[in-house]
């Protein structure tokens, strides 16, 4: 059995039906196979973004957080999921495989990113592996000729006579 990370995000509720929705939510999934080994409440928080309630249509920007971790059957989390995401006091509910934790990040390379094209390494070894066809050079030496054209050319201007 998977061990998962369960939020759950209901809608503003008092307490007591706050409370209801919980042991519903919470038994739901010990029915369906979990072994529920830690469960946290978050606390009121804001949203990171507006949620619409399901039956009132009615905007939600801030919520109680609760948080489960729990091992459970894959095929029980899919049914389990889908009906916690069909109860019409939830905003939100998610799963999340703890094994998807563990992968390791990958490096910011921000520095290299925010230099010019010019000087960026990956454009470097692409320009040095790179094999320039003919057609390519014959448009490379007439677009620099023609800016070499373009550009205005000082001469020497004589001394004035006497």
């Amino acid at each position: 059995m998977p061990f998962y990370e369960v939020t759950l995000i209901p809608k503003n509720l008092a307490k007591a039906d706050l409370f209801n929705t919980l042991k519903r939510s919470v038994t739901m999934l010990l029915d369906n196979g979990a072994i529920i080994t830690e469960m946290k409440s978050l606390g009121q928080r804001e949203l990171p973004y507006k949620r619409i309630a399901k039956q009132t249509k009615q905007p939600v920007t801030s919520s109680t957080y609760l948080f489960l971790k729990a091992y459970m059957p894959l095929d029980n989390q899919i049914a389990s999921l889908e009906t916690l995401k069909n109860d019409l006091e939830m905003v939100h509910a998610y799963f999340v495989n703890t094994k998807e934790l563990g992968k390791p990040i990958t490096e910011c390379n921000l520095d290299d990113m925010l230099k010019p094209p010019a000087y960026r390494e990956s454009v470097e070894v692409l320009r040095k592996g790179q094999k320039m066809g003919h057609f390519t050079r014959q448009m490379i030496y007439k677009r620099t000729e023609k800016v070499w054209k373009s550009v205005p050319k000082s001469y020497p201007i004589p001394p004035a006579r006497d």
